[in-house]
């Protein structure tokens, strides 16, 4: 339900993008495909903050600039430190209207709160997309179309709407 603000977060720039939502919701996933959709990709460097060796590049990144397109997953896993350091470098991104440079930050529940809990004046500087679990009718309604496409009919489908916990 919120692809197209994520679209439309995307495009405009400079300004930061939080995607957050419940762990296994598809975050990550709706963010990748909307940056292959809008063809960036050849200018994106995603990172993760459960990888050492991204945590390090993170941790440097506002000292970079132009940096392009980069996607920091699991920030919620960030110390507090670069989590401060990232928010005052998404703040300037936004502040320049940086054509070369933008952030996407995708966390758990609450991952911008968190970011303007530490840089305050960021509030109206990003854009938070909340992602949430889907109502059951909508799993449902996707798990048809499949098999409908497919020319199939599970026989536990009702197991898989269960299971599926509101995530596509």
């Amino acid at each position: 339900q919120e692809y197209d603000r994520l679209i439309v977060g995307l495009r405009t720039p400079g300004r930061g993008l939080v995607v957050e939502g419940p762990s296994g919701i598809g975050k990550t996933t709706s963010v990748l495909k909307a940056i292959v959709e809008l063809n960036l990709t050849k200018n994106v460097l995603t990172l993760n903050a459960r990888k050492h060796a991204d945590r390090e590049m993170i941790a440097v990144l506002p000292g970079m600039d132009p940096i392009g397109l980069v996607l920091i997953d699991d920030f919620h896993r960030l110390d507090e430190n670069v989590k401060r350091s990232v928010a005052d470098f998404m703040k300037t991104l936004a502040d320049e209207e940086s054509e070369a440079s933008k952030l996407i930050v995708v966390g758990i529940n609450k991952a911008g709160d968190s970011l303007v809990r530490l840089a305050v004046d960021l509030n109206n500087r990003i854009d938070t997309i909340k992602f949430e679990s889907n109502p059951e009718e909508l799993v449902d309604e996707l798990v048809r179309k499949g098999e409908e496409a497919l020319n199939i009919q599970l026989s536990s489908r009702d197991e898989i709407i269960a299971e599926a916990h509101g995530s596509f």
